[in-house]
Order: C-alpha cells, then sequence, then structure tokens
C-alpha cells in the first residue's frame, strides 16, 4: 500500500467491487461493547455530548500533536518523537495511546503519550494476531470502545482487531471490511450505537465509510475524501483528509449507498494527517473542563501612582487535557493606568498583549494549574474615569469562572483631594488610616 502522505507500504492493493450489505463474522474474539441480540440492527439512541476538542496527529517532517476546536482553530501543537498510524483517548479521557507506523511483523507496540508535550510515557508491546500481519503491521486506525478496548486496523489486512491496552495483546474483532478494503481508516462510536468505520481500497481513491451493526453486520453507506484519522465532537464527525482538510460529515445515512458524502470543509491546514481522536469517540460524553479566578493586589482603593498587580488562575479541573485559554480586556484599565514593561509573566503556556487585550494560550492536564500576572502603574494624574475594571472570558471549550464573580475585578482611583480623608484608600485622617476594599463584581 502506497500513500503519498506515509511511507511506503511493499504491498499494493487492488480495487475490488464492494458488497453494500455484509454479513461478516471473524474468528470468536470479544463481543462489541453494547451488542444487542444477534441479527438485531436496532441501535440505542445516546444523548448529544457538548462540543470538545479534535486532536490529531501527523508525520513524517511535520511530526505533531495538534488540538483543534469544532471551527478548525489550532488550539495547541507539541511534537511527537515518532509517526504514529492514529492515536485514541481512553474513554474517560485521561489517556492517550498511539501505535507505531508503519512497524515491521512481530514487533507492533502500542504508547501512551502526553497530550501536553507530546513525550512518550509508556510503550507495551502488541501480541497476537495484529503483530502477525505481514508484511508489516502498520497498525493505522485506533479508536477506544466504551469498555476500555481498542479498536485497530492495518494497512496490511481488511481484518478488524481489538487490543488490550493493559496487556497488549491483540484479538480478532467479530467483523472486518470487503474484500479489497483494508482497515486503515478510523473507527468510531456513534450516538446511536453503531461504529463509523473508513476503509482504504488504494493508494488515491475515496475512503469507502461503513457502519457496523451492533450484530456485526457491515455495511456501506458512502465515500468520503482520502481519510486517515476521525473525530466526534457533540454528535458530529469530522474526517481527517490525507490533503490536511478537515471535513466535516453532513450526514450519516443508515442505508446502503456507494455515493460520496457531503461533507463541508471546516478548515484546510495542508498538513498529512495520519490520524485524529476525540475524547468521545468511544460513545462515552467526556469534555474538558477548566476555571479561571481573578484577583488584584492591592485590594483596596488605590492612589495616583500606585502599581496594581493582577493574577488570574487557570485550573483544569476535568478528567482530560485541557486548554484554559482565556482573555483579559484591559481597555477599562489602560485609561486610568499603564502595563508595566516586562510584567506579564505565566507558569505555563504563553502569555501575550495586543493592544487592550491579555491572550493566554496553554494545555493543562487534568488537576494542573497556571497562573498569569500583570503589573499596571496608576497615572498621575488618572486621565480615565478613576475605575480599574477588567474581566477575564474563557475561550476554549468547557472554561467557566470558578464563581460568578471570579472573573471581574473593580478598583477605584482616589481623588487626589481625597487621599487625606479618612476611608480612601491608603490615605491619613485624624491621626487614623483606614481600608475601603474594592468591589468585585
Amino acid at each position: 500500500m502506497l500513500n503519498y502522505r506515509r511511507p511506503a507500504l511493499p504491498r499494493v492493493l487492488t480495487s475490488a467491487a464492494i458488497g453494500l450489505l455484509l454479513a461478516v463474522t471473524g474468528p470468536a474474539g470479544p463481543a462489541h461493547a453494547g451488542a444487542t441480540t444477534a441479527g438485531s440492527d436496532v441501535s440505542q439512541a445516546r444523548a448529544v455530548c457538548p462540543p470538545t476538542p479534535l486532536w490529531a496527529n501527523t508525520g513524517g517532517s511535520d511530526r505533531n500533536l495538534i488540538q483543534y476546536d469544532d471551527t478548525g482553530a489550532t488550539l495547541s501543537t507539541a511534537p511527537l518523537v515518532r509517526d504514529y498510524g492514529d492515536i485514541a483517548f481512553s474513554p474517560n479521557g485521561s489517556t492517550l495511546y498511539g501505535v507505531d507506523f508503519p512497524g515491521t511483523a512481530g514487533s507492533a507496540t502500542l504508547y501512551t503519550i502526553d497530550p501536553i508535550t507530546g513525550a512518550e510515557t509508556a510503550a507495551t508491546p502488541i501480541t497476537g494476531p495484529l503483530a502477525a500481519v505481514a508484511p508489516t503491521t502498520a497498525v493505522n486506525g485506533l479508536t477506544s470502545r466504551a469498555d476500555g478496548m481498542l479498536v485497530a486496523g492495518s494497512f496490511s489486512s481488511s481484518q478488524i482487531f481489538l487490543i488490550d491496552p493493559a496487556t497488549g495483546v491483540s484479538t480478532l474483532f467479530p467483523a472486518a471490511f470487503p474484500a479489497g478494503i483494508v482497515s486503515a481508516g478510523d473507527f468510531i462510536t456513534l450516538d446511536d450505537g453503531d461504529i463509523l468505520a473508513f476503509g482504504t481500497p488504494d493508494a488515491t481513491s475515496p475512503s469507502p465509510v461503513f457502519r457496523i451493526r451492533p450484530d456485526n453486520t457491515v455495511i456501506q453507506i458512502g465515500t468520503v475524501p482520502q481519510t486517515f484519522g476521525a473525530a466526534k465532537s457533540a454528535g458530529q464527525v469530522y474526517a481527517f483528509a490525507s490533503n490536511g482538510d478537515i471535513n466535516l460529515l453532513s450526514s450519516l445515512p443508515t442505508t446502503a449507498s456507494t455515493a460520496a458524502l457531503p461533507v463541508t470543509t471546516i478548515e484546510a491546514t495542508g498538513r498529512g494527517f495520519y490520524g485524529a481522536t476525540s475524547t468521545q469517540d468511544s460513545g462515552t460524553c467526556v469534555t474538558p473542563a477548566y476555571t479561571i479566578a481573578k484577583k488584584a493586589t492591592p485590594t483596596v482603593n488605590v492612589n495616583e501612582g500606585d502599581t496594581v498587580t493582577y493574577q488570574v488562575t487557570v485550573k483544569n479541573t476535568g478528567s482530560t487535557a485541557a486548554s484554559g485559554d482565556f482573555t483579559d480586556d484591559l481597555s477599562d484599565v489602560l485609561d486610568d493606568a499603564t502595563l508595566v514593561p516586562g510584567s506579564v509573566t505565566s507558569t505555563t503556556g504563553t502569555a501575550t498583549v495586543t493592544g487592550n487585550t491579555l491572550t493566554w494560550t496553554g494545555t493543562l492536564a487534568p488537576g494542573a494549574t497556571a497562573a498569569v500576572t500583570y503589573k499596571v502603574t496608576v497615572k498621575t494624574p488618572a486621565a480615565g474615569d478613576r475605575s480599574l475594571v477588567n474581566n477575564a472570558v474563557p475561550t476554549a471549550p468547557g472554561g467557566s469562572c470558578t464563581t460568578t464573580r471570579a472573573c471581574t475585578v473593580t478598583i477605584k482611583v482616589n481623588k487626589g483631594e481625597d487621599c487625606d480623608k479618612p476611608g480612601y484608600g491608603y490615605g491619613y485622617g485624624a491621626g487614623t488610616r483606614r481600608k475601603q476594599a474594592a468591589t468585585r463584581h
């Protein structure tokens, strides 16, 4: 099999007539999660999840792990140490798996990958029938089932496989692609319970798309541009094409067809995708979650010439890696103050100021935090409305403020003639020092 975006493989596939409705039963293997009574094609409807990021891996000279939102905008990028045939999150979103590509017969490996850094954290040899596929294992196509087992495909076989991620032991999945179609695409558990499977007939042709029913019958429902990765967000399926396009599948028929499925290209990246995944591919409803909270020092009214230090704390409160992006509108601060040069810092991620907006981008592991700090000096004389008001807004999926008031800080600037009156900031009056607390909204 030869793919212009991937290393050459010593196997050339020929196109074959595709049966539109196939009842395919392979050797005994673990039953499909959620299977119904044999012979039934009734699928159980599932609740639609909130949006979640889409993750993709590229290879060759552009070897990266990239996180996108559901509009195709890039949320994060991390370098990878090798080419992976595909990637997949565990059902709870806590572990990211990858399979080496192309691999050689008898030496396939399942890796765990840190989604923040792209570093490998563990390696487990794959054994069983998948490891014996010749001439190369060329594992491509990987997803988690809700029971934790991994579903995998190969550039060198029409068979579909299961991998136990705890042991690396592979078995045969009780269904396969038609002859002439290799299982080198990807798999997703749909909200109706079917598995959506992308196949590969040859090096250039569109990818046939199949539904695998809970009773393990296989039906082709159409074709899409050549696809090696797929991911699901909020019930929508996104196909990552070999030419770098991210295509939203507009419909997923339930009846047999070989016609091209309607797609909408949400982003033409020009990158060579090897695989893709999301935390919802297994049919579970895992979404990222993070909070932001803001504080200022001093927390009292200030005088002209004073310096105020702001800190925004971001925390990943979910079970999967999450982008904790936010913006902070400084327009109602910088009318009365100036940003202290060099004062913008962050413990991780990237903080920048453009115009009157501070932006932070970064990806956090579950439970991890980031602190973004900056300082302003109140003008002398104050030139604005004598009120420092700024509001931080989470901008990535799953973001929220810790409380309704946690993202906004308001500090009043004392008038010069009031500085010596009791109750104003740090002013002194009648020998008494008083503090007036800043209000928060």
